[in-house]
Parts: C-alpha cells; structure tokens; sequence
C-alpha cells in the first residue's frame, strides 16, 4: 500500500510546529538519556563489553589478536569498539566511560539520520511519529539493559537508516528519490550489522526483496545502499584474510567444533517465543482493517529475519535476540503512528485504552529478559581490593560473567589470552556426551582438546603465577576436572580464599611464596 500525503512533505516532513514543538521533543530526548545513564549503571559495564575493553587493551599492549588473544568473533569487534578504548587511554579517561559515551552517541546518529531520511521521505506517519522520537531513544538506550553496547544493540541502532530508506524505496512518494549521498552514508552505516554478524545479512536482504516485490522492479536490489553494504562487506573479508588467516584457518575450526555446537533451545521457546507471538498479533490488534504500511512492513520483516541468526545460534542469550526483539517493538510504535489513508490528513480516531495497555504489557514482557544483572558484588570487590593493589588475575571457570567485569572492578591485570576457560569446559563436556553415546572416536577427541587446554592453562598459571584466582563455584564439572590434575592440586595450594559470594571465591597468592618458587608438578 502506497500512502500519498494531500499536501507537500515539505510542509510538515515529520511534524508540525502546531501540534508538537521541536524544543518539546529535544528535552524529552534528553530526559531519555539523562534518565538512561543512572539506569545503566545497575548492570554496569556487561561481560562481554568488559571483555572486549580487555582485549582492546591487550592489543593496545602488542598482543596478537588470534596468536596472543584468542576470540571466538571475527576482527570487527575489537576494531568496532577500539577507537572508544584508544581515545580514553590517551587522554587519561576510563575505558568503561568512554565505551558507554561512545554507545550513546551510536545510538543518537543511528536515530537521528533515520529521522532525517524519514523527513527527506515524507511518509504518512511522520507527524505522529515526530513527538514519539523520545520513545524509539528508549528502545535503544533503556530497553535494552544486558544487552546494552553489545555488538547487536549497536548495530541495530546503527541498521535503522538502511530500514527507513528501504520503506522509501518500496513506496516513494510523489516519486522522491533518496539522494546518492543520503544512500551511500545509509549503507555504510547499515553495513555494521553484517560486520558484527555475516548472518544478519538476511536483515538486510528480505526488506530488500519487499521492497523490490513492492515496486515489481528486481532493480531495487540494486540500490546505493546495498551496494555500499556489499561493498564495504567484500573490503572486510580481503582484510580478514589479509591480516588475521589465523581466524579462518585456525580459529574458525576450533569454534565450530566446541562452541557454535553449544545450544539453549529450551530457552529460545519459553523464553522469547511466547511474547514474540504476542507481539506479531498485536501488529493487527493495534489497528484492525488498516493493511500494513512500508514502515511498519520492512520493521516486521527485518525483525522476522533476525529470529533466523537468534534460532541458528540457539544459545538463547537475550543479546542475541535483541534485534528481532527491538525491531518488532518498533514496528508496534510505528504501526500505533500509521495514518487511515481515509481519513488522511487528520489522524482519525484515538487508539482504544485497552489497545494501549495491552501493548505496554508486551513491551514490558519483551524486557524480561534484559532485566537480569551479571555486574559482580560491590562489597566482594571492595574486600578484594582491600587485600591487594593492583593484582595480575586469572579465571577457573568457563563463563566469561565469572571474570569479566570484575577483574577491572579489581584494578587487576587479566593474564590469559582467553575470556574464560570456555574452550576447555566445552570439549570435556562434549567428551562426556559423546562417551555417553557410545561414539569412541569423538570422546577421544574432545578429551584431547580438553587435555592439550588443561595443559597449557597449567603452564601459564605456573609461568605467570597470577596474584588473584578467581573460582566460578557453579562450574562444579569443570572444578572436579581439574581437580583430577596432581599439578593444578599443588599449585592451587599456594592460595587463599580471601572472598566469596554466590557465584565465586576469589583467592589470593600466598605472600610467602616468592616469585622464583614453583609448586612440584606431578603426572596426570
């Protein structure tokens, strides 16, 4: 359905100074995200985003990523929030500060250009979508919690342009076209998405083929701004394998064989699927008899292209669902702004209460799972911190949330080229599962993998005898391996608990123990 407006775009291309002046609109953007920050600050910086500070850091330091760090993403992460971390340390300020500034400001231009192609565009919901800009800001920057800076949440921020310009494109009005540069910057700012995940480039390609069907030209496909995506993504790939062949040769392997084979489905069904449902029958709860308009299709259909990457990744993680989670919701606040061409230009009836408040409940369902917090203990913290200034740190646990972000709440210097023993964790795991399954060859080789990482975990503990070990106490498997080796027992000896909360203990190095001595290393 093409909406055409009765009056020029150019009147009133977003909204009317009669109905919501713009100055209104700019105080509640900045209440959004006055009120964002503290908001923020209960989950602090997440694991994940920790990690990444970590490792920006380590490369900073001339470790090799892929050689000295060993990360399960493609280059583009740590190249995507490098320039954050570079500029703090230069000019003397927190990394954590300047991550979140940085994501903030993602999210202001990523919104704000998707509103200017939305005023360039002049499509039918643009007055009543002017005054709720406030509410998609939220959607970006309160919404999300756990997921905030993640590579995702980013990406889509930085995707919504790609998503607004493909509306355009599927039905122009008063044949406007978008401008070569308008597409161009579009493109490269949508193309972050596909860099953070290959995958999510089925967000880009069926809006795309909406649009084309649309239009009943396959040309379409072949707009500015897709162009600049495949470019920009055929630049990455040569850079790749130019500069990192280790990720693709060596690394890829490791992780197809260990990591990508973890899956969650049970919490992908229960745990996303019903207020999903919900959501897509809410599209025509909120605006019964009207059809679809562009906006509130190419939303749906990016987000119903984004359940693809969060099924095939099957870790049910809420950052991995955050795009189809986020791009529903804003096709909802899109689909209460669309306009009855009947009754076009004047609003027409005011949405029911109750159609209201049963879409509040399903955004708020839709944050459930956001809402958990991982930020570690302040008092552990502050009690470790105590005890030691400063110290070297290392992890005996597979979850990345047991280290990360308290070894730089501890001021402390992270030892290991690896977030967490993930790798060894999984291939002992897999080792079990496949003896118990009768396939021999299989068990022996994960119980290799597991051995040869049990191996080189104890030499660096032995060569770098770090200050403070901190124990993820729900990894009982893994301890209990561990646990198997005479080495890690003796050298483990030469600690003590010095703090403890429901998730870990952290230990503290002997003082005695001088840095020439090493515990007796025993057989296996």
């Amino acid at each position: 359905m093409t909406l055409v407006p009765d009056r020029s775009p150019a009147d009133a291309p977003i909204g009317d100074a009669r109905d919501t002046q713009p100055w209104t609109v700019v105080l509640c953007l900045l209440l959004v995200l006055a009120a964002a920050v503290p908001w923020q600050m209960r989950w602090g910086v997440i694991p994940d985003t920790s990690w990444v500070i970590t490792m920006c850091e380590q490369i900073l330091a001339g470790s090799r990523l892929y050689v000295d760090v060993f990360e399960v993403n493609p280059p583009f992460t740590p190249w995507m929030f490098m320039p954050a971390v570079a500029l703090a340390h230069k000019v003397g300020m927190s990394p954590e500060v300047a991550v979140h500034a940085y994501s903030y400001a993602i999210c202001l231009a990523g919104l704000g250009f998707a509103a200017l192609i939305a005023r360039q565009a002049g499509f039918a919901e643009n007055r009543a979508l002017f005054p709720m800009l406030p509410l998609f800001l939220a959607l970006l920057v309160i919404f999300p919690g756990n997921a905030f800076t993640e590579r995702e949440q980013l990406g889509i921020a930085l995707f919504l342009p790609v998503l607004v310009l493909t509306a355009w494109r599927a039905a122009p009005i008063e044949g406007r076209v978008p401008s070569v540069p308008t597409a161009v910057v579009a493109g490269l700012s949508g193309s972050v998405l596909v860099l953070v995940k290959p995958y999510y480039a089925l967000v880009v390609l069926v809006p795309a083929l909406y649009a084309a069907w649309s239009r009943r030209s396959i040309r379409t496909l072949f707009a500015v701004e897709y162009w600049a995506i495949g470019l920009v993504c055929v630049a990455y790939l040569v850079a790749v394998l130019h500069f990192y062949p280790e990720f693709l040769g060596v690394i890829y392997p490791i992780l197809a064989d260990t990591y990508m084979r973890v899956e969650n489905m049970q919490a992908l069904l229960t745990t996303y699927s019903p207020i999903y449902l919900a959501a897509l029958l809410m599209l025509r709860f909120l605006r019964p008899g009207l059809p679809l308009s562009p906006l509130v299709a190419v939303f749906t259909l990016a987000s119903l292209a984004a359940t693809v990457p969060l099924i095939y990744q099957a870790k049910g993680w809420p950052y991995h669902a955050f795009p189809a989670i986020t791009l529903i919701l804003a096709a909802l606040l899109v689909r209460t702004a669309q306009v009855n061409p009947t009754t076009y230009p004047s609003p027409g009836p005011a949405m029911e209460p109750g159609r209201k408040a049963l879409l509040v409940a399903v955004i708020v369902g839709a944050a459930i799972p956001f809402m958990q917090t991982l930020k570690p203990n302040a008092e552990l913290a502050a009690k470790v911190k105590s005890a030691t200034q400063q110290p070297t740190i290392a992890l005996v646990g597979t979850h990345i949330a047991a280290g990360h972000p308290l070894a730089r709440m501890l001021g402390g210097r992270w030892i290991s080229g690896y977030c967490s023993d993930w790798l060894g964790g999984y291939a002992f795991y897999f080792s079990v599962v496949e003896a118990r399954n009768g396939n021999e060859e299989a068990a022996s080789h994960y119980r290799q993998v597991a051995d040869r990482y049990i191996d080189d975990k104890l030499a660096e503990l032995e060569t770098k005898q770090p200050t403070v070990i901190i124990v993820e106490k729900d990894d009982k498997e893994w301890n209990a391996e561990l646990s198997r080796w005479q080495d890690y027992v003796n050298f483990m000896r030469n600690y003590r608990e010095i703090a403890e909360d429901d998730e870990v203990q952290v230990l503290l190095r002997n003082p005695a123990m001088s840095q020439g001595q090493r515990p007796a290393v025993a057989a296996n």
